[in-house]
């Protein structure tokens, strides 16, 4: 255990990354306080009725797939002790994109020998009676992966912890040790010595001002995903996904898509990205919805914070002044959250950490500092 004098930490935002932070760091005694400025945890990019929940091994076991794999049985694990999270362990079938895909998902399971309670390759005919519909090509099929509620995973790592809802952080500034988190009109929100910004693309707000010297090049990515009433479509009880994914109904509500588009904030659903969606999942499960009015379809729009090299930001900022960061997800919180919290809460406590060396550099803020072409 660390020897911090002031064990008070505050963490901004109430999503997947903010909520598995603050419920690591409490376990390990730290006195949380979460500040969000919605009414409720996971309203942000969190705030999806179903989300995947899947490894993606590859060719060479690169470091995207290492984290992957270590963040999905770290999910597992912690979904397992944590009460209240609804989900389903159903089974994900990822579908080959073409021929050449094919060779490659059956060279990279031959290759790495993983247990097939892990992942297997199925040809097209078990393929298709896995998904209970035709489809036009084999995959890999994870018999433990599934869906997740985001909301409700959210909520289940926060009991217990105090939430400052309704919330927007306006200013951040440090004083006498402390970092202080004020509102537009300047009225005090929280106070405490360490900071962790887990406040998805918001982050991009602050981080220029308080660490000037470390880039910080998250951009925003707008996903809309379709909702399809479980009464317009033929029965659909597993997660598959190809270039896109479809869910099983969860509160009588099949989930499919994403869309994703940079440089757009907009919150709005559109009736192009339903089609787009609509086009994807075609490719997924062909002719399943090929009676749908995108018109009628319902949805919703969230922004994800994506990272150029597609891993997570998880690490100090200034640890010298207390100011840590989880960030980064992309489309992959779901596997990412509980593992990247728990390497959070460790190097914060002093800790030895749940990840490789190479991994944890992978993942530390200062990675992108290092890239950066030296100023002659």
């Amino acid at each position: 255990m660390s020897r911090i004098a002031d064990r008070r930490v505050v963490v901004i935002g109430a999503g997947a990354a903010g909520a598995s932070a603050a419920n690591r760091l409490a376990a390990r005694g730290f006195d949380v306080t979460v500040v969000e400025r919605h009414a409720e945890p996971g309203q942000g990019a969190s705030g999806n009725i179903a989300g995947v929940f899947r490894p993606l091994p590859s060719l060479g076991d690169n470091s995207l797939s290492r984290l992957l794999r270590a963040g999905f049985l770290h999910g597992r694990r912690h979904i397992a002790a944590l009460p209240g999270v609804r989900h389903g362990l159903t089974g994900v079938l990822h579908i080959a994109r073409d021929a050449k895909h094919e060779d490659t998902q059956r060279r990279i399971v031959a290759e790495q020998a993983p247990p097939t309670e892990f992942v297997r390759f199925v040809e097209r005919d078990e393929a298709a009676r896995l998904a209970g519909w035709p489809v036009e090509a084999g995959g890999w099929w994870f018999p433990g992966g599934g869906w997740i509620n985001p909301p409700s995973l959210c909520r289940a790592n926060l009991a217990g912890i105090e939430v400052r809802h309704g919330r927007a952080v306006a200013q951040i500034e440090r004083t006498g040790g402390r970092w202080r988190l004020l509102d537009a009109g300047g009225a005090l929100i929280a106070e405490a010595p360490i900071l962790v910004l887990a406040n998805g693309t918001e982050a991009t707000k602050f981080v220029p001002r308080l660490a000037p010297h470390c880039p910080f090049p998250i951009r925003v990515g707008r996903g809309l995903v379709s909702h399809l009433p479980e009464d317009a479509a033929p029965p659909f009880n597993i997660v598959a996904t190809r270039v896109g994914y479809v869910t099983p109904a969860v509160d009588g509500i099949h989930c499919f898509g994403a869309t994703l588009a940079t440089g757009d904030e907009d919150l709005s659903p559109r009736l192009a990205d339903h089609l787009e969606n609509l086009v994807r999942l075609d490719r997924i499960l062909p002719g399943y919805g090929r009676d749908l009015d995108p018109a009628r379809l319902g949805g919703r729009v969230g922004l994800r914070p994506l990272s150029p090299d597609r891993m997570p930001v998880v690490g100090p900022l200034s640890a010298s002044d207390g100011l840590w960061v989880i960030n980064g997800f992309g489309a992959r919180g779901l596997v990412f959250a509980s593992l990247c919290a728990e390497l959070l809460a460790a190097r914060i406590a002093g800790e030895p950490l749940p990840l490789e060396a190479d991994l944890v550099a992978a993942l530390d803020p200062a990675r992108f500092a290092r890239r950066q072409p030296r100023k002659v």
